[in-house]
């Protein structure tokens, strides 16, 4: 199955599960856009990167219900050309839907590396690292609500995929 059609696929999986979210691809720039006057909230993802649509996924399923209200959930975004400070601050918020996006990741079948977002040549720390594996190992185990019925779904999926 081709980047588009795997896209396809899990837009139209997510937004049955979901059906107060609309899924964009296609956009230069991930983000989230809350829900607005009689609108569904919309999640735009990066080009057509099914790693990119799993990863704007994964933070939808770990926000609450306050941060959906809220574009891009109320969080921050620095650009490339952090400083470490920057960057570290950046990986401590990105370890827990990373290890979400990992476990999406296995049950479709696709591989995962972890993003630094950062094109300054530092690898990634040993304690993101850590914290990447141990949020994996939480959403394997015991996911949050949104992330179980997401995992379970493709989990379906991948079991479909295979027996076509």
């Amino acid at each position: 199955m081709n980047d588009n059609d795997l896209c396809t696929n899990l837009i139209n999986i997510f937004e049955k599960l979901l059906p107060t979210l609309s899924i964009i691809g296609g956009a230069d720039e991930p983000y989230y856009q809350a829900t607005q006057e009689n609108e569904k909230a919309k999640i735009f993802f990066k080009q057509n990167y099914p790693r990119s649509l799993l990863h704007e996924m994964a933070h939808y399923c770990l926000a609450g219900p306050r941060r959906r209200k809220l574009d891009d959930y109320g969080y921050w975004y620095s650009p490339c050309g952090r400083n470490a400070d920057e960057q570290s601050l950046f990986e401590k918020v990105e370890a827990r839907p990373q290890g979400l996006e990992k476990a999406m990741c296995e049950a479709i079948g696709i591989n995962f590396s972890p993003s630094l977002d950062d094109f300054s040549g530092r690898p990634a720390s040993k304690t993101f690292l850590n914290k990447l594996e141990e949020s994996y190992n939480e959403m394997r185990i015991n996911p949050p609500p949104t992330a179980k019925k997401v995992l379970v779904a493709l989990s379906s999926f991948n079991y479909y995929a295979q027996n076509i």
